[in-house]
């Protein structure tokens, strides 16, 4: 009787560990990034970086390996490539994820059988649609640092640096490039420069974008067809002001200038915002104005020389500020 009760016990013991064998596959051709392999990292092997690497033995881009799981279990995971050189950026709201909107992964109740999971697209629950060519444009007349060339980093092209640098090709200083985009998907970027040597600071209240005050980024939805999207002005939702310097004094109007503790702002719009910027476009004060007369304590201000953006009904005015303690 006790070897029978023995035998049971293990055999249930076994069945609640059983191994099942689970195929990943992952559709890179919709990646605008570079790479040499994609890799699945899960709470399975401890986000171990290439150690279930990926291939594509019929080079056709969608990329598969095959990792055996403890059936019934609930695991994480996502698709990174190189050790871990990029990695995909997940919707929380989808429902392939986990609804963390810091670490969003993939969820998986591992089945009893040994199951080929259905392919997706890089960064999404779904398969791959047709992508679009989406042109990016950013005006850089009143970015005041010195650079090369612009560029587009985002969760498309896991924040790559420079390899979607924009071009500027009848020299008027409003750069772009095109970038193939699957339709629908929800993408967040931002402009940089010379391969993140600048990038620029966004207002978390801002209407393009995504409200997050750490990660303050632009937010696109990719629309079903090829687009150009509207020039901005670095780290701005809208196009540069294109008033003159004469009628920039008259929008506003900083002194002293010079400053030292205070800055009085003399504004002749009926409402607007300001922020101080530094040159590499770092914020380090912002606030409101009202018609008139408006006051701002720069007495934390370390000494150098501000950029003061002004945005109203008017547009978005910027003058230089010097901090002198």
């Amino acid at each position: 009787m006790k070897k029978t009760l023995t035998l049971m016990a293990m055999a249930i013991l076994g069945s609640a560990f059983a191994q099942t064998n689970v195929t990943f596959q992952v559709d890179m051709n919709n990646f605008t990034g570079t790479f040499t392999a994609p890799e699945v990292n899960g709470t399975f092997n401890s986000w171990c970086g290439n150690c279930a690497a990926m291939t594509d033995a019929d080079s056709n881009n969608v990329w598969e390996v095959t990792i055996a799981l403890t059936a019934g279990d609930t695991v994480e995971y996502k698709y990174s490539h190189d050790a871990w050189t990029g990695q995909e950026t997940n919707d929380p709201t989808a429902a392939c994820t986990n609804g963390n909107t810091t670490n969003t992964n993939r969820v998986l109740v591992v089945p009893a059988a040994a199951p080929t999971l259905p392919v997706v697209c890089w960064g999404s629950c779904g398969p791959c649609t047709s992508p679009v060519d989406v042109t990016f444009q950013v005006d850089m007349q009143l970015y005041t640092t010195s650079f090369t060339a612009p560029e587009v980093n985002g969760t498309f092209n896991s924040w790559c640096g420079n390899c979607a640098a924009m071009t500027d090709a009848d020299g008027d200083n409003v750069w772009d490039v095109t970038i193939s985009l699957n339709a629908g998907d929800t993408v967040e970027y931002k402009y940089s420069h010379d391969n993140w040597t600048g990038q620029e600071t966004n207002d978390p209240t801002a209407a393009c974008t995504n409200g997050n005050t750490t990660y303050t980024n632009r937010v696109l939805v990719v629309p079903a067809a090829s687009d150009t999207l509207d020039v901005v002005c670095w780290a701005s939702c809208d196009a540069c002001s294109g008033v003159s310097l004469d009628e920039e004094a008259a929008i506003m109007t900083l002194s002293p200038n010079p400053a030292n503790e205070g800055l009085n702002v003399d504004f002749a719009g009926t409402q607007g915002n300001y922020a101080i910027m530094t040159l590499n476009g770092q914020v380090v004060a912002s606030g409101t104005l009202v018609h008139g007369q408006n006051d701002v304590t720069t007495a934390a201000l370390p000494n150098g020389v501000y950029i003061v953006r002004v945005a109203s009904e008017q547009g978005q005015t910027m003058q230089k500020l010097a901090i002198r303690h």
